[in-house]
């Protein structure tokens, strides 16, 4: 009775220090992510904002401007031939990416962080189409860059942000819809560790345009994610839906993906699009920013810890040499894009006939 006794009165006194140390493990914080398109295609995007410009004066006004966001990490696409001048504004992000290139070699895809970036990877689209029809995607090497982000000391998330195949025609859309099942596929092999997945970037796609690309059977449910947008504005993907909220902001090229993991949960607050404009309220591009809010809550200790590479800096010379050496290539394919002649004028006249882009 008396073991009893003393082992209960042991338990009771060692019970405020089990409290203490579990209370210890939980903590709560804001994550403020923020995805960009910064139209930075040569010559091209010098017009796609409310004033004419030039690619590196447009890249420096916009990397100014992006270093004064309230944000903890910013990616962007299109971020080609820009990228040394936008990059060099951003001081307040130590963590970045280096570039992949300009157009005819890179990604068009960076990130920059105010909390530590380790084991950046990029990969590229298989499928993609167009080079004179769709949206000339083929052009360009679109895909999705990887990135393992340190939330808190020794608490990582993965990161990704991408740029999917654009247009509306057919095969853009079937091209997006195998960008869809590409990650998806990539996600279920490689981040299967248990931790937490924002997923964000310019996806070409909107729930209201009710195409063929199906992002909730080709990513959503099979990456078991959620899109912040239908979250915070009821759930209902389906247009077809009477309760589908046609008229909530946001349904828009530019989306946000998130699931919790076993050791960090993830809640999105909020989604605004800040105002990154000129002093006379100038736009540099012809996408808006979007900036989503989550509240994150560690309940437990990370998974075990695998090497951690911090992101080096290429061999620009080898770059420049390799985008030498893409131009015949991009050539012919300019060439052999005079074969979708008859399909880009089908496009024209199915543009016709609807009156708009869905």
């Amino acid at each position: 009775m008396k073991k009893a006794l003393c082992l209960l009165l042991c338990l009771l006194l060692l019970l405020p220090f089990g409290v203490s140390a579990f209370a210890e493990e939980t903590k709560t914080g804001t994550l403020k992510m923020l995805a960009y398109n910064v139209s930075g295609i040569p010559l091209i995007g010098d017009f796609q904002g409310s004033v004419v410009t030039t690619t590196a004066d447009r890249a420096a006004k916009l990397g100014a401007l992006l270093n004064e966001a309230d944000a903890d990490f910013i990616s962007v696409e299109e971020d080609f031939n820009g990228h040394n001048r936008l990059a060099e504004q951003m001081t307040a992000y130590p963590y970045r990416s280096f570039t992949s290139g300009g157009l005819l070699l890179g990604q068009g895809l960076n990130v920059f962080s105010r909390r530590p970036l380790y084991n950046l990877q990029r990969v590229n689209w298989k499928t993609e189409f167009g080079t004179l029809s769709g949206s000339a995607d083929a052009l360009a090497n679109k895909g999705f860059l990887y990135a393992l982000m340190e939330l808190e000391d020794g608490v990582f998330l993965h990161v990704i942000t991408l740029h999917c195949d654009a247009g509306y025609d057919p095969l853009s859309v079937r091209a997006r819809r195998d960008n869809f099942r590409q990650l998806s596929a990539w996600i279920d092999e490689n981040l299967n560790d248990g931790r937490a997945l924002i997923v964000q970037g310019d996806f070409n796609f909107k729930f209201k345009r009710q195409l063929k690309d199906d992002l909730v059977a080709n990513l959503l449910e099979s990456a078991g994610l959620q899109d912040v947008w239908a979250l915070l504005s009821g759930g209902i993907t389906d247009p077809n839906h009477p309760a589908f909220p046609w008229e909530e902001p946001g349904d828009e090229l530019d989306r946000v993906l998130f699931r919790s993991g076993t050791n960090v949960t993830l809640e999105p607050v909020g989604k605004t699009v800040p105002s990154l404009t000129g002093p006379n309220g100038e736009r540099y591009t012809d996408h808006d920013p979007m900036l989503t809010e989550f509240r994150y809550t560690i309940t437990g200790k990370d998974p075990a810890l695998e090497t951690l590479r911090e992101p080096e800096a290429p061999n620009m010379a080898l770059q420049t040499l390799k985008e030498i050496a893409l131009v015949p290539f991009r050539l012919l394919q300019v060439v052999f894009g005079l074969l979708e002649l008859p399909y880009l004028i089908g496009q024209g006249i199915d543009m016709l006939i609807r009156g708009k882009m869905p």
